[in-house]
């Protein structure tokens, strides 16, 4: 995996560098900032679609558009884009670029029994992640995007970046109040587009079993417990 991303960071390298100077410019208009973050974002989505298998199942796809259709609309920021798609991997995972690309695994769908409240809170929670500014914050932000940027190729921006953080720079880079903060909106966005909230929360129990295993294990070490994270939304509920 980490192979892949750093394939792909090399490909995406001179836009990075593009929107870092963006969005890094309190002068930049809202509009030339979202625009640039998109161009970072499409540029990674079709490295990940070259790399990454499509999961073609049509219960899957079924399931992410309907669920996409419903959850974009209540995006009061015309500006913003979201696209949703489902890729195949051995483990449950869901992730987010700069831009809105939202990509889950068919073995997260699965995990979520294709519950599809708990996929709409997933969908919210990787929308949320985009909407607060998470993404290219962190990646604006990195202390190899800034070296880079003053001192290496505009090509190796991103390669340095995702060949040092490797799958937890797009999976497990956020900090534990930006993933509570998403996790809070995400239910907002899913209740509000009229999934039960309830139901979501089940996927806290499910992700559970996995905190302390090898295959997500150090996914879950940057994330907040997920007993805390459910005793949260509960409260907010």
């Amino acid at each position: 995996m980490a192979g892949f991303f750093y394939k792909l960071g090399r490909m995406a390298g001179p836009k990075i560098r593009q929107a870092q100077w963006i969005w890094a410019s309190v002068t930049a208009p809202e509009a030339e900032a979202i625009e640039a973050e998109y161009r970072v974002g499409a540029e990674m989505a079709r490295s990940v679609r070259t790399m990454s298998a499509a999961n073609k199942n049509s219960k899957n796809t079924e399931l992410i558009q309907s669920t996409e259709k419903e959850l974009k609309p209540l995006i009061k920021n015309t500006l913003r884009k979201f696209s949703f798609e489902c890729i195949t991997s051995e483990s449950p995972q869901a992730f987010c670029l700069p831009g809105g690309f939202v990509f889950i695994s068919d073995s997260m769908l699965k995990l979520c029994d294709y519950n599809k409240d708990i996929v709409a809170f997933i969908c919210g929670h990787e929308m949320a992640h985009v909407l607060e500014g998470h993404v290219m914050e962190r990646m604006v932000a990195n202390s190899v995007i800034t070296a880079a940027a003053k001192t290496g190729p505009a090509r190796q921006i991103a390669g340095g970046v995702l060949q040092k953080l490797g799958v937890d720079f797009l999976q497990s880079a956020y900090s534990q109040d930006n993933e509570y903060r998403a996790d809070e909106l995400g239910l907002k966005l899913a209740k509000a587009a009229g999934f039960n909230p309830q139901n979501a929360l089940q996927l806290f129990d499910k992700l559970a079993a996995f905190e302390h295993k090898p295959l997500l294990g150090k996914y879950f070490s940057t994330h907040p417990p997920c007993k805390e994270r459910l005793e949260r939304l509960r409260k907010q509920l």
